[in-house]
Formats: structure tokens, C-alpha cells, sequence
């Protein structure tokens, strides 16, 4: 792996000098592994000092001020050395740099149907030096000039309006870009390929926008360009608003990139968008739709907060992401169709930040990122999701409109410049006349995720006499201050409805709730109804039996979302049975009225049954489990997004003989559902299916990829295969990322390699490989870069075979003990696969 900046060396070098101008040049034309990088950089040193450029590459030369440097001596440890600076100083450094498939740097990708190459740039976070000479750290902003060389038949996209080419020869034309205004180096971008597009004129305050969306000549027809473009106008007039600012750059391209590691990156004005996640070339949930807007609108807002307006050093991610991430919620509600956005936010995000948060491994929202490879391990539900549940509780606090006016003098204090979490709290402290250094210190600088329980007793008339709300804090934490509400809901002929409401403030160890007195007892109590604040809610025995007695007479979205999200961290934290926790979600998967809620709980149902459930018990409830959602899936309302998911669901649960063989005439024709065709990825579900109850071999598997031998179809058959039945297809599957005979295959590939090994209903499959998987697994993690290391090795960690293999605990803790000098995010990998299988041996005893 490539050395690592620490945070000590980024701010001495940003002591040295502060912003920087380039000129870049790539030539795309050589068509080996290689390309050339030409890169001029241009800024004032302080006097009499020395400092470094970041290169990952083989420098060819380096003249600095007209002179020549050895690049042998010079260019050391991924690092060209510069020394006796003094002043106005200009680098030009030639290099040769390597194509990569890992999603990162200038990732590469070969069409399997075409042959095409399509070229896409990553390089958040410090890949920006995998393709020219860069002082590759955010508080260091430039100015990037960018020239491409590529074939004729290319498109080449990067920061700035797209230019008139100029014939190269041989077949290649050159795009000179003119420079863009001050960027951090991670949102600089180059796209080439042979894309093709669809453009539009937005509007803006400033005037027009031109617009391209941009995709493989294989998805043309699935661009869904007009939507984008209508997600992306509709943002543009609420951001300007929030912001009081215009929007920043002359241009705004989104390119569909296809083996993309993230959903989608915001490149100032060039916009990186995953192909593999959320370009759809079949039928899909509205669940999925709802989540590409709100990541369209996402990215949007970070062309003012993060491109705009750049945390001073990666401590302060979140300020780039938890911000985008609540103001994209925010405005899905306000400018889209999704009005219940933060029901989807809850269900989709937030949960996944409570399970974060739980983890040995958890972080303050403001991090403590002492290097930049310990940066991979915060790209988590903490910095996103907590963070947004963060400020939208502090929204909620301060009011929106004045958290919103602190937000507008922020981005005008500090545009094309860095700033702090200090900066931006300067800025809230003065709209609002308050001190929020002891909310930020709850909030923001304290770890742990706490719990909200009430205690309500009722008089002889059956009211409210006394309700308490408790609040228990995780050691490390500290109680939070909670702007919420709480609701009463109660059975009655339109079934289970709020009687009332209460907003209240709760702090402290116990808050007594002085307005609920007298309000008739509630069936159902939600302490945090309408989801304001960031706490998990355990229900109270009444509100518990009510639910496991009545969950489909609840009607409200939020309501719904709330109940079931506090009985999966119930089951999650050995409270409630994995049986009791998946009953509720069967008697609730016919009336649930948000998309993501039923998709998110379909899928964490069968997390419960594979790891929470005793293992004695796991196949007969998958089988069961399994059957009701085809029963279900029968009274769906044909072509509805509830049967969408609930078929989904059965495939991915099927356990049974007769389950295998409904997926298998589903597969052939032979069996029909109404309303619902076959598509091609609902094929490679029922492949899946088939290859984890051990109904299909490679050879099946080869039949369905010679139907579909598109980009979607590899990745998916790479999953499948890894998912067949048996200890040796585990092994095959394992050595093909493990062991690869030759290159590591790409990233998408590894990804769903590594999913697909933990696919079975048999996870004793996976027990022969538990010692290769523990002794291979630092030499894998080694072996790719640091995004795609991350999440093929938390994908393949063995935490399934949890109550199957004894002694597995101490395996894992031998593991963390001789490998203490690994790669700090392998650390936490580990930790964190440690952690899952204690409390999945927890939850087991629970029935």
C-alpha cells in the first residue's frame, strides 16, 4: 500500500505554502496499463523551506524552477521531495501511472460485450496522486487545468464545460479545459470512455447551467437523464435559497461509472454516480427510485458544502457528509414526491448508524483521524446518518429557519476556503444568540448511541397519572438533550391510531412529563414519534404486547418505522427472540406503507435468522419464514412494490426443497406471477436461490450468464457462484479473491464474491476455509486498495459461523493479538467481526 499522510505532516506542509495552481495533461492513447501524466505545479513556498508532492506513479523527470532532479533520489516513498524553496516556485513532473480496478485513482473499465474502455476518476481520498503530482490534502486547494489526449471516438469530461477538441492524429483528438475556480484536490475529475449522453439548460441565479447525465452505450435507454436533470433543478432553487449563494460552477455533468465503490461522488460540477447501484436497467422498488434522488440531491449539496466551502482536514468529514445527507433528506420532502424521506432516512440509514454506534470500534461525529488511511474507517453511518440525525435535531432545537440562516453566513464566510466544526458552530452561535458547546459536546464529540425507555402508570380511570422518560448512556457516553415528541396511540375501530401527541425536552438520567397527565392510556407509546432525535426506544410491556398483537392496524409510515426499528435492535441486543422480532415483521410485511421500510426489514429479518436465532432453530424458521412471504406475495396486489419486495425476500430465503423448486419454475416460465415479469435481475435472485439451496451448478450458471453477459451479469454470476452449496464452491469462491491466479479481480467483482460467501443455509460450508480465511485475510486486505480492502474483507468476515464453531471467539482474539501492527482499518474490520459474533452468541440465548 502507498504511504500514508499523517495529520502532523499535512499541517506542516500547509504551514509552507496554502493553495496551488495546475496544469495537468493525460494521454489516454497508449492502450497498455499505463498512461502519461504531465503534471506543471505552480504556488509560494515560504522562504528557505522544504516540503513534498504526492505521487503514486514512476517519475520519468522532475524539473523544478528550469532544473533537473534525479528521480531515483528525489521521487522516494511515493514522494517527490522538494527543498531550498524560496517563494514563487513552478514543478513539472513526467510520469507513467497505472490504469487500476479498484475503484480508485483513474479506474479503468473493459466492456465485456464491447471490449470499450471507459476511464472514470477517484480521487477522495488521496488517490489524487495515482494520476499526477498534487499536494493531495484538502486545506491545500488548487486551481486544475486539465488537458486529455484520448481516441476520437471518446467523450471527455472533467470540472469545467466540456471544450471544442482539437485533432491529436492517429485517431485522437485533445480537450484543453479551461481551469477551475479553487478546488480541493479529491473533488478535481477526469471521465473518458466512449460515454454517451442526454443535455439540458438549467436555470440558475447566475444564469444558465448546461447539463449532460452520461452513460455506457450499453445503458443507454436506462439513463433516466430527465429525472435527474428535474431532481437536480428542483435542488438548485432550494439550495441557492438555504445557502443565500449562487450555485458555484459553470457547468454540472453526472456520469453513470460503472464498478463504482461508493453510490456516487461529488466532483465540483462532474459528478460520479454508481452504475452498479443506482442506474436501472430492470423494474425496481420505489424504495430504490426514492434513494438515487435523494443521493442526486446529495451530491447537489455539495457543491457548496464540501467543494465550496472544505473541512480543513478529514477530522471534519462529517461537516461534508452529514450535512448533505440531512439537507438531501430535508429537501426530498420539500421539492420531490417523498414526503416521507425521513421515514426512508430512518429506516434506511439511521439504523444502520445505531448498529455503528454500538461497536467497539465507534467514533465521535467529529472524528480524531491522525492519518489519512485511518480516513476509510469513517466513511460510516456515524458520519453520515448520525451526523444528520445530529443536525436535524439541532434544527429542530434552534428552529429551522435560524439553523438555516447560520448555515447561509457560514458558506459566505468561508467560500473557496476551509473551515472547522468551530467555524460553522461561530456562525449558528451568533443566528441564534446561544452557547452550543455543550450540545456539540453531546452531539458531536462523545461516542455511544443511548436508550430511551418510558415508565407510565394510569389511574383508576384508566389515564395518564405519571410517565417518565429514562435514559440509559453506553460507558463513554454522557446523556443527551432531546428536542422529541411522544405519542399515545390506542386501539379502536380504525385500528391503531395516535390519540395524542406531546412535544417534549428530555435530559438527564430521568425527565417526568408533566403534560401527559391525565391523557388516556396509551396501547402504543412511542417516545420518540415523528423520529426527531437520534436515541434507540425500547417499548414499554404494554406498547410490546400491543405491537406483537396488533402491528397491522397500524397505519402511520413513521409509526410503523419506529416500532419495528426498536424490535430489531431489541432482537440485535438479546432482548427480544429472533422469532418474536421476525413474526412481528410477517404480520406487519402486508400493510407496510414505506418501501424502504419493508425492504430494510426483509432483509435485516434474514440477518436475524442466519446469526440471532439459535443455529438449531435457523433452517426450520427460514423455511417458515420463507413460506409466509410467498403467501404474501400471492395477496400482493399484482405489479405492486410490496410484491417486488416480498419476492425478493422469498428468494432470498428459500430453504426447502419446494421453495427451491418454486424458484426453479419461477426461473423456466413454468411458473407465472401475476402482474410480474422475470426480468434479469429478478433471474439472478432466483439463481441465487437455487445455487444457496444447492439446485444449480457453474454449468447453470453459465446458462444464465450467456443470456445475460452484460456488466450487471458478471457481477451478479460472481455472486451466485460464490453463494452455491458446498465447501468447494466456498473454497473456489474464497481463492478467486483470496488466491487469485493472476490479477485481483475488480472491485465489483471482489464485492460480490464476498457477499455471496456468507449466502447459505448450511454456514457450516464455510467452516473448512475459517483458518485460510483468518490467515489470508491481512495478506488480501494488502493486496487492494484501501476502499475496496475495506469492504471485501468486512463482506467476507466469517461472523456467520457464530454458534457453529467452537471456539471461534478466541480464534478471532488470537488473530487481533499477533496481527496488532496491521493496517489500522483491518483493525477494525476484525474488531468489529469480533464484536458481531459475541452478540450474535448473546442473541442465540435468547431463544
Amino acid at each position: 500500500m502507498a504511504t500514508t499522510l499523517t495529520r502532523d505532516e499535512a499541517t506542516a506542509r500547509a504551514a509552507v505554502l496554502s493553495s496551488a495552481e495546475y496544469r495537468i495533461t493525460f494521454d489516454f492513447t497508449g492502450g497498455g496499463d499505463t498512461f502519461r501524466s504531465t503534471s506543471t505545479v505552480m504556488f509560494d513556498a515560504a522562504r528557505d523551506s522544504s516540503t513534498f508532492l504526492d505521487l503514486v506513479g514512476r517519475a520519468v523527470s522532475i524539473t523544478v524552477n528550469g532544473e533537473a532532479l534525479d528521480p531515483a533520489t528525489a521521487h522516494v516513498d511515493d514522494r517527490i521531495h522538494l527543498s531550498d524553496l524560496h517563494g514563487p516556485t513552478e514543478v513539472t513532473v513526467e510520469a507513467e501511472c497505472d490504469y487500476r480496478t479498484t475503484g480508485q485513482g483513474i479506474h479503468r473499465f473493459i466492456d465485456p460485450v464491447t471490449d470499450e474502455w471507459y476511464l472514470y476518476s477517484q480521487f477522495a481520498t488521496d488517490d489524487a496522486r495515482a494520476a499526477f503530482a498534487v499536494f493531495d490534502q484538502p486545506d491545500i486547494k488548487g486551481t486544475f487545468q486539465f488537458t486529455v489526449t484520448a481516441p476520437a471516438t471518446w467523450q471527455v469530461i472533467s470540472n469545467t464545460v466540456q471544450p471544442r477538441p482539437a485533432d491529436a492524429g492517429d485517431g485522437a483528438l485533445t480537450w484543453e479545459f479551461t481551469p477551475t475556480v479553487p478546488l480541493p484536490c479529491y473533488a478535481a475529475a477526469v471521465v473518458a470512455g466512449p460515454y454517451v449522453f442526454e443535455e439540458t439548460v438549467l436555470q440558475s441565479a447566475k444564469g444558465d447551467i448546461p447539463a449532460r447525465v452520461y452513460g455506457r452505450s450499453e445503458v443507454r435507454d436506462h439513463l433516466a437523464a430527465q429525472r435527474l436533470f428535474a431532481d437536480v433543478q428542483a435542488g438548485i432553487e432550494l439550495f441557492e435559497r438555504i445557502f443565500a449563494t449562487e450555485f458555484p460552477y459553470d457547468s454540472y455533468d453526472q456520469i453513470y461509472v460503472p464498478q463504482y465503490n461508493w453510490g456516487a461522488m461529488e466532483n465540483a460540477g462532474c459528478v460520479t454516480i454508481s452504475e452498479d447501484r443506482l442506474l436501472f436497467r430492470t423494474e425496481v422498488s420505489e424504495s430504490e427510485l426514492e434513494g438515487r434522488t435523494v443521493t442526486v440531491l446529495h451530491e447537489l449539496a455539495h457543491m457548496w458544502f464540501g467543494d465550496l466551502v472544505t473541512m480543513r482536514w478529514w477530522d471534519d468529514l462529517w461537516l461534508n457528509e452529514s450535512f448533505a445527507d440531512f439537507v438531501a433528506t430535508h429537501a426530498a420532502t420539500q421539492v420531490t414526491e417523498y414526503a416521507d424521506a425521513w421515514v426512508s432516512f430512518g429506516a434506511g440509514r439511521k439504523s444502520v448508524g445505531y448498529v455503528q454506534d454500538q461497536l467497539p470500534t465507534t467514533h465521535p461525529v467529529l472524528g480524531d483521524v491522525p492519518t489519512v488511511e485511518a480516513v476509510t474507517g469513517t466513511f460510516d453511518m456515524i458520519t453520515y446518518a448520525k451526523g444528520a440525525s445530529a443536525l436535524r435535531q439541532l434544527a429542530a432545537t434552534l428552529d429551522l429557519p435560524v439553523f438555516f440562516a447560520g448555515v447561509a453566513a457560514y458558506v459566505h464566510a468561508h467560500h473557496h476556503g476551509n473551515a472547522t466544526l468551530s467555524d460553522l458552530f461561530a456562525e449558528l452561535e451568533s443566528a441564534s444568540g446561544r452557547d452550543l458547546s455543550g450540545w456539540s459536546r453531546a452531539w458531536l464529540e462523545t461516542p455511544g448511541v443511548t436508550t430511551l425507555t418510558a415508565q407510565v402508570t394510569a389511574d383508576d380511570a384508566g389515564a395518564v397519572s405519571s410517565l417518565i422518560v429514562t435514559e440509559e448512556v453506553p460507558e463513554g457516553a454522557i446523556h443527551h438533550p432531546h428536542r422529541l415528541a411522544i405519542g399515545g396511540y390506542v386501539l379502536g375501530d380504525e385500528g391503531l391510531t395516535r390519540a395524542w401527541r406531546i412535544a417534549a425536552d428530555v435530559a438527564g438520567e430521568s425527565t417526568a412529563i408533566s403534560e401527559a397527565v391525565g391523557k388516556p392510556i396509551p396501547d402504543l407509546l412511542l417516545v420518540n414519534d415523528g423520529d426527531l432525535t437520534y436515541a434507540k426506544v425500547r417499548l414499554d410491556a404494554r406498547s410490546l404486547a400491543t405491537v406483537e398483537a396488533h402491528i397491522a392496524e397500524l397505519a402511520d409510515p413513521m409509526a410503523q418505522h419506529l416500532v419495528l426499528d426498536s424490535l430489531w435492535h431489541a432482537c440485535r441486543d438479546g432482548v427480544l427472540p429472533a422469532r418474536r422480532y421476525v413474526g412481528v415483521v410477517l404480520e406487519a410485511a402486508g400493510t407496510l406503507a414505506n418501501s424502504e421500510v419493508l425492504g430494510a426489514h426483509l432483509t435485516t429479518i434474514g440477518t436475524a435468522i442466519r446469526r440471532y436465532a439459535p443455529p438449531t432453530a435457523r433452517e426450520e424458521l427460514a423455511g417458515a419464514t420463507a413460506q409466509r412471504l410467498w403467501q404474501l406475495l400471492g395477496e400482493a396486489v399484482p405489479g405492486s412494490d410490496a410484491q417486488l419486495h416480498l419476492l425478493r425476500g422469498f428468494a432470498s430465503l428459500a430453504t426447502t426443497d419446494a421453495q427451491a423448486q418454486i424458484a426453479a419454475e419461477l426461473l423456466d416460465g413454468t411458473t407465472a406471477i401475476e402482474g410480474r415479469e422475470i426480468d434479469s435481475e429478478l433471474a439472478w435472485d432466483l439463481v441465487t436461490a437455487l445455487a444457496q439451496t444447492g439446485r444449480i451448478d457453474d454449468a447453470g450458471i453459465d446458462e444464465r450468464l450467456a443470456v445475460d453477459n452484460s456488466t450487471a451479469g458478471q457481477r451478479r454470476a460472481a455472486g451466485a457462484r460464490a453463494a452455491l452449496a458446498g465447501a468447494d464452491a466456498k473454497r473456489r469462491a474464497w481463492d478467486s479473491i483470496a488466491h487469485p491466479q493472476g490479477a485481483v479481480p475488480p472491485n465489483a467483482i471482489a464485492f460480490a464474491t464476498a457477499l455471496g460467501l456468507g449466502r447459505s443455509h448450511r454456514p457450516e460450508d464455510l467452516e473448512p476455509l475459517l483458518d485460510d480465511i483468518l490467515a489470508s485475510l491481512r495478506p488480501m486486505y494488502e493486496s487492494m486498495s484501501s476502499f475496496m480492502a475495506l469492504r471485501t474483507a468486512n463482506y467476507a468476515f466469517p461472523s456467520v459461523l457464530a454458534g457453529r464453531v467452537d471456539g471461534l471467539e478466541q480464534r478471532v482474539e488470537r488473530w487481533l493479538a499477533d496481527n496488532a501492527d496491521a493496517p489500522s482499518t483491518l483493525i477494525k474490520v476484525v474488531t468489529e467481526g469480533l464484536d458481531e459474533i459475541r452478540r450474535s452468541l448473546r442473541a442465540q440465548q435468547a431463544g
